[in-house]
């Protein structure tokens, strides 16, 4: 699991009863507020109450709480708190990217084919042969609404405190921003969920039922706007990594372009493009580079994980899909690029390809032998690249592999330029010049032809076979099948990939909807949840 770190220049004060901690005071930059810089990268932070709303003694509750216990009625007093209830916001967020959203985003789409030995949750997630109890949705569901109370407690209580105006702005501001992304992803996943405005605080006040979804978007829609007139476009120091108006922008852009609101999501999209402050990086595989994450001018927003398995490491990515049983090695070999996926890259020009996004050609192992992916015991084929450290790559006896600490780009620039063509394409102003020039510019980076005179129908292909290339392996896969109605026929799909990659294993149900079940042990503490058609 994530590591949890504290914020970059904290210092803690003495300790508290049940091993409790608080900070005796924040960074300067915390107390000041921003300074002009250029990139948002989400910064590695104290998650400082467990669930800001439900702080709790290790005392009888008969007894008075101590006063050396953090409670939210005797927390939220100053600017440090409010930084730090801030924090813990975005430190939830790094839990919510993690395992159960990838199993989601990209193992349960036609990128990925699982191995048998997968075990029986990733091989039931990429087969589709799952149920609403399967853990990666309770996952995503109980980390988004654990970001949501956070969230809302600092809308409810941080007002009230006596404390700089423009910094209470910013931070009401980057809660609105979480509030939003969390919301955004349980609408995409699961449709109408409960829509909770004000911290839970107690039990009685989470057995709701779901809201309409055009309700929760009008909340996801007004937070966005709220917060880009409340953030700052960037930032210096220790706050480089906080939201950011661009970031709030590029979000709402891409929550117009779900909705199909072409004229709003091409306006917004092309607010962005034309600020200036964004670039694509010449170099596709800079993109996911430890060393360039500082200095991205692609990134957007992301999400900064520091550690999972050792401190300094981070990806679970790369130890799920390399090939396992191979000398002085430790992997488990569990997946593999799709066939299909795969053939989108036959052209050597595209470097967002091979040895870029994925590994198809011989490799030397930690003994010095020179093997293919497809050679025994690995028998997969490709494996997956995009987040693997070239170092560490030479030295994987060494296990360095394992402990990365790549961050989670959740928004890049190249994710905008292919929002906006899409957008104008389907009908949204062209406010930042043509589809096509969007479009190209990322075909253009990539090393392939740009496109020309492509009807409306064959431009829609184009921009969603790139979006297939460009966001292999970031999250992006599952939501776009879902909101384009193709996802059950991508599933499908795999049936004939299934028989190439594994023989035997043909087994693959259908989608019941583009949505995914609601986890059944939500369904079963709250009866006034419903389940979503199809799914048991």
């Amino acid at each position: 699991m994530p590591e949890r770190t504290s914020p970059r220049g904290s210092t803690t004060g003495r300790t508290r009863r049940c091993g409790k901690s608080r900070s005796a005071s924040p960074p300067a930059s915390e107390r000041n507020g921003a300074h002009p810089m250029r990139r948002t990268k989400l910064l590695s932070v104290l998650g400082l109450l467990a669930a800001l709303g439900f702080a709790t003694s290790c005392d009888s509750f008969l007894d008075p709480a101590p006063s050396d216990v953090l409670t939210p009625e005797n927390f939220y007093k100053t600017s440090a708190d409010a930084v730090a209830a801030v924090n813990g916001v975005y430190e939830q967020v790094k839990w919510s990217y993690w395992l159960g959203f990838w199993y989601i985003s990209d193992i349960a789409t036609d990128d990925i084919i699982a191995a048998p030995r997968f075990g029986s949750d990733g091989h039931r997630m990429s087969n589709y042969i799952f149920t609403s109890t399967e853990w990666p949705m309770g996952d995503v569901w109980g980390s988004a609404y654990r970001i949501i109370n956070r969230a809302n407690a600092v809308l409810d209580r941080v007002p009230a405190i006596t404390m700089d105006p423009v910094l209470r702005t910013r931070l009401l501001g980057e809660a609105r921003f979480l509030r939003a992304l969390a919301y955004f992803n349980l609408v995409r996943c699961f449709g109408d969920v409960p829509l909770l405005e004000h911290e839970v605080k107690s039990l009685n006040g989470l057995k709701v039922s779901r809201t309409p979804l055009d309700q929760v978007y009008a909340l996801i829609v007004s937070d966005l706007q709220e917060a880009i007139t409340a953030l700052p476009a960037s930032y210096s120091g220790a706050d480089i990594g906080r939201a950011t108006s661009g970031a709030a922008r590029a979000l709402l852009a891409k929550v117009y372009l779900t909705r199909q609101d072409w004229t709003n999501a091409a306006r917004v999209a092309g607010q962005v493009m034309t600020s200036g402050r964004d670039s694509l990086l010449t170099n596709y595989k800079d993109i996911f580079k430890i060393a360039t994450e500082i200095t991205n001018s692609e990134s957007i927003f992301e999400i900064n994980y520091d550690g999972l398995l050792d401190p300094g490491s981070g990806s679970v990515h790369t130890l799920f899909s390399l090939p396992s049983g191979f000398p002085g090695g430790d992997a488990y070999g569990l997946m593999t690029v799709a066939p299909s996926l795969a053939a989108l890259f036959d052209s050597a020009a595209d470097t967002r390809g091979r040895n870029a996004t994925f590994i198809k050609s011989p490799y030397v192992d930690a003994l010095g032998d020179s093997v293919k992916w497809a050679d025994p015991p690995a028998k997969l084929g490709p494996a997956f690249l995009k987040y693997l450290d070239e170092t560490d790559f030479q030295n994987m006896h060494t296990r360095a592999w394992v402990k990365q600490s790549n961050n989670w780009i959740v928004l890049r620039y190249a994710d905008v330029l292919l929002m906006y063509a899409e957008a104008v394409n389907e009908g949204g102003a062209a406010t930042a010049g043509s589809a096509e020039a969007a479009l190209n510019l990322v075909r253009r980076r990539a090393g392939i032809l740009p496109v020309s005179g492509l009807s409306q129908a064959a431009f829609r292909d184009s921009v969603r076979l790139d979006r297939r290339r460009e966001f292999v392996f970031e999250g992006q896969r599952w939501f776009d099948l879902s909101r384009w109605g193709i996802l059950n026929a991508a599933i499908l799909a795999k049936t004939t990939e299934l028989q190439t990659v594994a023989p035997g294993e043909t087994t693959v149900h259908g989608v019941p909807s583009n949505l995914l079940p609601l986890p059944q042990p939500e369904l079963d503490i709250n009866h006034n949840l419903t389940q979503n058609p199809g799914w048991q």
